[in-house]
């Protein structure tokens, strides 16, 4: 009998055992994935400020470098635009020769030559005319009054003057001459009939077409005057300064413009004008190289 109670009680006590072992191992996970939440949050606190919100998994370390934007690209300055004119064209030949050269044709040659000098230096250039044709003066005026930056010079050669040598033409109002110019001798200057009469003249933003070159006389000397200091040292007995005159294909040009004129179609070896032309392309390209439209006064347009 006892003996039988003895097996019944060991046999409870290894029940009892197998079942504390059993609540500790089923405990020992729970336990772990317990502690990996607290120590996950420990570390989510540390690397998550006071107040911030939670970070993402995916978001990229701290420690990497930012790579800093692009600045936006400046826009770069437009290029200066240099249209030749060689006068004349087509029926009208200007001056010509005792060989049968003709205005029209040797300066043609000579734009084709200055054309190549400009362009070396990466400028853009125009030519009003490309073979035998004859714009007009208000059809050349027009291929540069649509341009931003660009100057305008026009070509010739004379009938008369000293073989060799070259002048320089800006362009001159007559209302910009002296009042002794203007007037009659010992009389006052005359009053422009706006003013006598007390009307003033309409303010508009429009450029009258024969007045475009009033706002560019002051860069137009500039460029003048570069242009015939280059001159001088390649065409000897040249004047030192360039010459104001009415020129009228400068007048309604809306930008710096002005007139070369070369001596002289009135040579018997054709050969003489052939050797000017790459002299007056080097002056030409030298002179707009020392040029700056936009630093002059009433330059801009």
């Amino acid at each position: 009998m006892r003996s039988g109670i003895l097996k019944v009680m060991r046999r409870r006590r290894l029940l009892l055992i197998w079942g504390l072992a059993g609540v500790t191992l089923l405990t020992l996970p729970v336990r772990s994935q317990q502690a990996e939440r607290i120590q996950g949050k420990q570390i989510s606190q540390v690397q998550v400020p006071s107040g911030a919100p939670p970070q993402q998994n995916t978001s990229p370390p701290t420690n990497i470098p930012q790579v800093p934007q692009a600045a936006a690209p400046t826009e770069e300055p437009s290029t200066l635009t240099v249209v030749l004119d060689p006068a004349h064209g087509g029926a009208d030949f200007g001056a010509r020769g005792p060989t049968g050269l003709t205005e029209s044709d040797v300066v043609l040659d000579f734009a084709r030559a200055a054309r190549i000098a400009l362009e070396a230096q990466r400028l853009r250039v125009l030519l009003t005319r490309e073979g035998n044709q004859d714009p007009t003066f208000d059809a050349r005026s027009a291929m540069i009054n649509g341009l931003a930056n660009a100057i305008f010079i026009s070509l010739h050669v004379s009938s008369s003057g000293p073989v060799g040598t070259a002048r320089t033409y800006y362009y001159v109002f007559p209302s910009n001459a002296t009042p002794a110019l203007n007037s009659t001798a010992g009389a006052p200057p005359q009053t422009a009939p706006a003013q006598a009469s007390g009307v003033q003249p309409t303010r508009t933003n429009l450029i009258q077409w024969d007045e475009a070159q009033r706002s560019s006389v002051d860069s137009s000397r500039q460029l003048a005057f570069l242009v015939q200091t280059v001159l001088v040292q390649r065409f000897k007995d040249s004047p030192d300064a360039p010459i104001a005159a009415p020129v009228r294909q400068l007048r309604t040009i809306a930008a710096p413009a002005i007139a070369i004129e070369l001596s002289s179609i009135d040579v018997t070896d054709a050969k003489r004008l052939d050797q000017m032309a790459q002299p007056l392309a080097e002056a030409i390209g030298r002179a707009v190289a020392e040029f700056h439209p936009f630093s002059a006064p009433n330059g801009a347009h």
